[in-house]
């Protein structure tokens, strides 16, 4: 009888397990179809200029959307990347549209090369980013 008892405990702690395991695959599954879903928006109205920022590629790896920009730090009025940088960071943080993404569990990369292809900065902006942000 213990025998028995000790038989359903670890079929129902494995039974268990998979199933834990299963909505996690899913949840992940979800996260990379809302990811290519935004990056495909995104996509297909690029490229974007504004002064001296050009948005020119956006795609996704799993839940991470990738975000490509060229920026021409010699033109007239152009502001150093790190400024650039932290702009956009902030504007992802506070947009409703990629807030609600960020808490749902999608990250957003940002990687920035200057006019010759050269990278200049690389930055993943998640939720904990944004919350890490709002605390300074």
């Amino acid at each position: 009888m213990e025998n028995i008892i000790r038989k359903l405990s670890v079929i129902t702690f494995v039974i268990l397990l998979v199933g834990c395991s299963s909505a996690a695959s899913q949840k992940q599954k979800y996260l990379e179809m809302v990811a290519k879903n935004r990056a495909s928006l995104l996509a297909s109205e690029l490229p974007l200029e504004s002064g001296p920022l050009s948005i020119m590629r956006a795609n996704s790896k799993g839940n991470i959307i990738e975000i490509m920009m060229v920026y021409n730090d010699d033109a007239k009025g152009a502001k150093p990347t790190a400024s650039l940088l932290a702009q956009s960071v902030n504007t992802y943080c506070s947009n409703k549209d990629t807030k609600a993404n960020l808490d749902l569990g999608i990250h957003y990369r940002i990687k920035i090369r200057n006019s010759r292809g050269q990278l200049m900065s690389d930055e993943l902006v998640t939720s904990q980013k944004c919350q890490q942000q709002s605390n300074k």
